[in-house]
């Protein structure tokens, strides 16, 4: 049931079943396959969505041609919320596996909105949260690709529990999007980083060797130098 999927939802679980009811009234059920479409960047924003099962990717394409993805979608999350707010979508979504979502027009929900306050002040600290999150992404991408990548591996780490053995979760190109570089240039980095003896790598697991130099390459701000030669600015 519909409702069932918005009370698992952190948005919408504070809600009592009357104002549930009167969400999931104007909420349309989609299933989407792998690879589809959600909404494009610049596309007229008709509506915002809740992932129930599956997985999204939320992706930012910038004036030079670059693009990255600075956003993965968990099963219970919205997105897409801006449309609330503004006329068009501000990024890219695209499923990375079959998919089920509720759709709510953004003219339905704004006049939910208005007869229940209480959906405002929810839609006000999921786009907070949302804040939050995407400016520590900008200054992420502000860093070299080594400091970035350094980053997530330390990240993946200590997600998966482990202080030095990890897992790659994501192919070369996908990892690639999420750290805002280029295949090419995401291969060259794991390659110095071997090379440099900060991991060790086997197929798509790697191995933390010096963990206080990984350390301090995810902290610089600067083009690392511990490292040799610097990756090329087009890729960062």
């Amino acid at each position: 049931m519909i409702k069932d999927d918005l009370r698992h939802s952190p948005l919408f679980a504070g809600l009592t079943d009357e104002q549930l009811g009167k969400v999931g009234a104007i909420a349309r059920p989609v299933t989407l396959p792998a690879e589809a479409s959600v909404f494009l960047q610049g596309n007229a924003a008709e509506a915002f969505y809740l992932l129930v099962e599956g997985a999204v990717k939320v992706t930012k394409t910038f004036r030079d041609g670059r693009s990255a993805t600075i956003r993965y979608v968990r099963a219970g999350e919205t997105f897409g919320e801006s449309v609330l707010f503004n006329d068009t979508y501000p990024s890219s979504t695209e499923t990375m596996e079959p998919s089920r979502l509720c759709l709510f027009d953004t003219s339905a929900f704004r006049n939910l909105v208005l007869a229940e306050p209480e959906l405002a002040l929810l839609i006000i600290a999921a786009m907070a949260k949302l804040l939050v999150m995407l400016n520590r992404r900008v200054e992420e991408l502000l860093l070299p690709v080594s400091s970035r990548l350094a980053r997530y591996l330390l990240e993946l780490c200590s997600e998966q529990g482990q202080t030095s053995q990890c897992r790659l979760t994501f192919a070369k190109r996908e990892l690639a999007a999420r750290l805002g570089t280029v295949p090419e240039t995401l291969s060259r980095t794991l390659n110095r980083f071997v090379a440099g003896g900060l991991i060790a790598m086997h197929g798509n697991q790697f191995r933390v060797l010096n963990l206080g130099a990984l350390e301090r390459l995810a902290q610089r701000t600067r083009p690392a130098t511990a490292l040799p030669h610097s990756e090329p600015s087009r890729s960062q």
